[in-house]
């Protein structure tokens, strides 16, 4: 009975040790760790007043607490759905709620963003931004040492982490666009200024703005940028900056973007540029005139006057104004194209009046006449509106005067005045009127000139002259002219058309011989009677 009982012992002890041998394989072969993460943001410097997107990498640190096969560390140190939480910080409007990251191993991986938006005002400071990191991982493998690949068994855990990304609001420069006035007009040039504050906190040195034009209806000088140096610009301090500025003739009379940006040197001696710059800028209306109460007294072969008023529609004052006459054709001959008036505010007005001559090759009726505004802009530059255009009627040809023959019959053989009425048909007062008779046989004359001072409009006067006809002359009608030197109004000296008169001759009166030949008869006896008493003595 010993023997058998030794056996069993030792077959009971060998059967404990056999199975303590797999408890003790199972613990060596396990692969212990977890990954460890932290987040990096390699720029986290913010201004205020601007958006901004912080990139943020995810670093993995992994911890090894029992190394094992490669693939197996991996698995352990390796996060996986791994999602960043963005929680809120006050003061700083956070835009971006979650971020899925993904599978993250040992290292870095990223970067990923979030967008956020520092308010104008905001002061400057170290704020910290709440993330939370959400993942899974393996925290053990258990696997079989001779053969790992069989059905390795993996304890899955899920972590959540609270972590911060330190995010500074700095002091520095900030700009902001306070007032653009322009004082430009479509179709013309001229300045632009552009006040700007520096609204931040720290000065800036040796600052330049600069501004583009979105269109090219609005350019600088031709160009679609420029800039303006400022100098040393004071926290709150205001500068105002003049920009040369063109606006196209078609262009459209609406707001026009502008964006920029101020160039400075900050306190450390680093040349940044700020925050965008946006504004607008809307030009004026172009220069604008009108006519009215345009009239002439125009007439063919006549020096008359074309007057009107001219009203400066705005939205600009106007200095040193003309109005340009524009003549019709070569028939027009104006002495003077141009009339000077005085400086015109916006909805002012001023008359004008232009001397015009029509010739003698022109025909009478309606015309159009085009002016034309030349002044000096506020900017000093000279600019000539667009064409005014105004229609006046050109009347017929007519004579300055009326001529009436009141006493013009007369006897054949006898002499006697002829008498004529003229009359001033003009609308002015004509001066210096020397009328000149012109005769033919049978018809003389020994006076053939007469004068008359002046005559006033619609005013007549008589003016006499001294004819005489031939004996011989036949009774019936003979044409006489009669023509007028007179001077103007305006101190020109013209000479009318002639007019052409009737003269009556007559027979003499009894009905006999002619007075004439009877007079003659009687002389040839006279002088014979006394021929013959001259010899008889």
């Amino acid at each position: 009975m010993a023997p058998t009982r030794s056996l069993l012992t030792v077959v009971v002890a060998l059967l404990v040790v056999l199975s303590a041998l797999p408890l003790a394989s199972a613990v060596e072969n396990q692969v212990i760790g977890r990954p460890d993460l932290s987040l990096s943001v390699p720029d986290n410097r913010v201004a205020p007043g601007e958006a901004t997107t912080l990139r943020v990498a995810v670093v993995n640190d992994g911890i090894i607490v029992r190394g094992g096969p490669e693939r197996f560390t991996e698995r352990v140190t390796t996060a996986r759905a791994t999602t960043l939480d963005v929680g809120e910080v006050r003061g700083l409007d956070v835009e971006t709620e979650s971020v899925a990251v993904g599978q993250v191993p040992e290292g870095v991986v990223g970067p990923v963003e979030i967008d956020l938006t520092v308010p104008e005002f905001v002061p400057p400071g170290r704020y910290e931004l709440p993330v939370t990191v959400s993942y899974t991982y393996t925290g053990t493998v258990t696997y079989d040492e001779a053969t790992p690949n069989d059905n390795p068994r993996f304890n899955d855990r899920s972590v959540t982490r609270r972590l911060t990304i330190p995010i500074v609001v700095e002091d520095q420069a900030r700009f902001r666009v306070v007032d653009v006035d322009t004082g430009v007009q479509v179709g013309t040039n001229g300045t632009m200024a552009v006040s700007v504050r520096n609204v931040g906190t720290d000065p800036a040195r040796e600052a330049s703005v600069g501004l583009t034009s979105a269109n090219s209806d609005l350019s600088f000088g031709g160009v679609a940028t420029a800039e303006s140096f400022v100098g040393t610009w004071r926290p709150g301090e205001t500068r105002t900056v003049t920009f040369p500025v063109a606006i196209a003739a078609d262009a459209e009379r609406r707001d026009y973007t502008l964006t920029g940006a101020v160039t400075y040197t900050d306190t450390d001696g680093i040349v940044r540029t700020s925050n965008e710059l946006r504004t607008s800028v809307r030009p004026l209306a172009e220069q604008s005139f009108s006519l009215a109460d345009v009239s002439s007294s125009l007439r063919v072969n006549y020096e008359g006057t074309v007057e009107g008023t001219v009203t400066n529609e705005g939205p600009s004052p106007i200095s040193d104004p003309v109005v340009v006459l524009r003549p019709a054709s070569a028939n027009f001959d104006a002495s003077e194209t141009e009339f000077a008036i005085p400086d015109l505010a916006a909805g002012e007005s001023a008359d004008f009046a232009f001397d015009v001559e029509v010739s003698s090759a022109a025909d009478p009726g309606s015309r159009q006449l085009s002016f034309a505004v030349r002044y000096e802009s506020e900017d000093g530059d000279t600019r000539t509106s667009d064409p005014l255009t105004a229609r006046i009627q050109v009347d017929a040809e007519r004579d300055p005067f009326t001529v009436e023959a009141d006493d013009s019959t007369l006897a054949a053989g006898d002499s006697g005045r002829l008498t004529l009425t003229v009359t001033n048909t003009e609308d002015e007062t004509l001066s210096d009127v020397s009328a000149k008779l012109f005769v033919d046989d049978p018809i003389s004359s020994s006076d053939d000139e007469a004068f008359i001072d002046a005559l006033e409009p619609g005013e007549s006067a008589e003016v006499t002259f001294q004819i005489s006809t031939a004996g011989s002359t036949f009774a019936k009608d003979y044409p006489v002219s009669v023509d007028f030197e007179y001077d103007r109004e305006d101190g020109t000296t013209q000479v009318s058309d002639s007019f052409r008169l009737p003269v009556t001759v007559e027979e003499s009166a009894g009905g006999g011989l002619p007075l004439g030949l009877i007079v003659g008869v009687g002389a040839v006896v006279l002088i014979g009677a006394a021929v013959v008493v001259v010899r008889r003595r």
